[in-house]
């Protein structure tokens, strides 16, 4: 996945200010100063052909934005600046949502967790069912699920979030249904006839003062019949999205853009 520039505005309506926007982990914030990862350094440098001089946006994934002015390569070889301002900047969505997501082949499952960031969802759980695909063992877990970390992390960069939703390791749906009996917990399924998500809001068949949610979204092929029945054992609400089936590329995000619209700050 490229790196985004990630350009942000400042100013009012005159003089407009195009900054790019860069994370930079709170430890390496010091003394009024940002010292830069290699990697963001050269693309600071080789990418943009930014300068001593030049003002950059920073966020530390606290809620922290900072104004900041490039101040050259430091001694270890890392961009270094000054912060000449600050600001709490809340951009996260009032209503949580959290996408417990079928792992999905090849690259679908890295654009998912962009866009879930980018809608506004508030963590992304992998999930391993009885049509998932993917195989996922031993060392190749932890590098997959820091690999979409970064996509979390680098898709906030873009979008303006000042929060990076955690993406967690990968679990079973049995794991994942036991731990969260308790939760409201929403399960797509295409050949759900007594339900829809419609009703489910306008109805309120889960309670909004109980956060977050947790929208199951099954791999190619959906769930099966039996992790239906285990999930409204569970306590979980299957619930359709219409007559058409959907990928679950789509079916996912297009249910997070609902919910969020009707309970969130979307629209």
């Amino acid at each position: 996945m490229g790196r985004s520039s990630c350009p942000q505005t400042i100013g009012g309506a005159k003089g407009v200010t195009f900054l790019h926007r860069f994370f930079v982990n709170s430890k390496d914030i010091e003394d009024q100063q940002v010292w830069f990862s290699p990697a963001e350094s050269r693309h600071i440098e080789r990418v943009l052909r930014l300068r001593g001089g030049d003002m950059v946006l920073v966020f530390d994934g606290s809620g922290w934005e900072y104004q900041v002015e490039l101040l050259g390569r430091a001694s270890s070889g890392g961009m270094v600046g000054q912060i000449v301002g600050k600001e709490y900047l809340d951009r996260e969505v009032p209503f949580k949502l959290s996408l417990v997501q079928g792992i999905a082949k090849g690259e679908k499952m890295d654009t998912i967790i962009q866009k879930a960031v980018e809608v506004g969802i508030d963590s992304i759980h992998p999930l391993l069912t009885e049509r998932t695909v993917v195989k996922l063992e031993g060392s190749k877990t932890k590098q997959r699920q820091e690999r979409w970390q970064t996509i979390s992390q680098q898709a906030c960069k873009q979008c303006g979030r000042n929060r990076i939703p955690v993406v967690y390791p990968p679990t079973d749906l049995v794991s994942f249904l036991e731990q969260h009996q308790e939760q409201p917990v929403l399960m797509l399924y295409e050949s759900e006839q007594d339900y829809t998500l419609r009703q489910v809001i306008r109805d309120h068949l889960l309670p909004c003062d109980k956060q977050p949610w947790y929208l199951l979204v099954g791999p190619e092929g959906g769930f099966s019949a039996a992790e239906v029945s285990l999930a409204q054992e569970k306590g979980a609400v299957p619930v359709g999205l219409g007559p058409r089936i959907l990928r679950t590329e789509t079916a996912g995000l297009l249910a997070a853009g609902i919910i969020l619209y009707e309970l969130g700050d979307l629209g």
